[in-house]
């Protein structure tokens, strides 16, 4: 199952990004996606991009010839605002299902908190 996570910029000391296995965001994109065009925020997926070299990989894994698109940074703030409005939807209706996906998100933001605080950009990225 794919799992979503955190590409930093620059590292940070003391940050594990990569450790952060988002399985449920991704298991429950649609979901996530509805909730945030919902909110008016940006969703996660428009979050996402990839270098040349990893998106090379997957086409080439997957038989595709098409012109890569640019690897995109955005700042920890468009994607703490896209997670403060997730976990405040997924609040207001409780279930096992929202509990995992707010324990993954509340993860992401502990990250992107520490991104912003230095002024690091990120990613989404998705592990296949």
């Amino acid at each position: 199952m794919p799992a979503f996570y955190i590409i930093l910029q620059e590292k940070i000391p003391g940050v594990d990004a990569t450790g952060l296995e988002g399985r449920a965001l991704s298991k429950y994109s649609e979901k996530l996606e509805a909730l945030a065009r919902r909110a008016g925020v940006t969703s996660l997926m428009n979050l996402f991009s990839a270098s040349e070299e990893e998106m090379a990989g997957f086409l080439e894994d997957h038989g595709s010839d098409v012109k890569l698109p640019e690897e995109k940074w955005f700042t920890a703030e468009e994607g703490l605002k896209t997670i403060t409005a997730l976990l405040g939807a997924l609040a207001d209706a409780p279930s096992n299902e929202n509990s995992a996906l707010a324990a993954e998100l509340a993860q992401f933001r502990q990250v992107l908190q520490a991104a912003q605080s230095r002024n690091i950009r990120w990613h989404l990225g998705i592990d296949y």
